[in-house]
């Protein structure tokens, strides 16, 4: 696993892999929560939030790992991307934690 992280093609698609797994399961949560009546389903969903964001956070902050036989602008480009993941997975997520759950 640690292998696989100093590879900047698998970082590349690591942040919005991450972020689709959150997507799902967030969705999930929310309509589980509905369909139950979950009495504790608005911090069901700010937990669900903030631990999904945890991973985009840390693959966004990583410090690169330099290595002499990748090309530095596809690090670059894998580092953005996961900043990209994250701020997507904050503007995406956010509004579990304050609008109305269940129509």
């Amino acid at each position: 696993m640690r292998q696989a992280l100093d590879n900047p093609l698998v970082l590349l698609v690591a942040g919005f892999t991450v972020w689709s797994l959150a997507f799902v399961v967030l969705y999930a949560l929310q309509a589980l929560g509905c369909a139950y009546g979950w009495s504790a389903h608005r911090p069901v969903l700010v937990a669900g939030f903030i631990l999904s964001n945890l991973p985009l956070a840390w693959l966004a902050f990583r410090p690169p790992q330099p290595r002499t036989n990748t090309d530095p602008s596809l690090q670059r480009a894998a580092l953005w991307a996961n900043r990209a993941a994250l701020a997507s997975g904050i503007l995406v997520f956010l509004p579990v934690t304050f609008v109305s759950a269940c129509i």
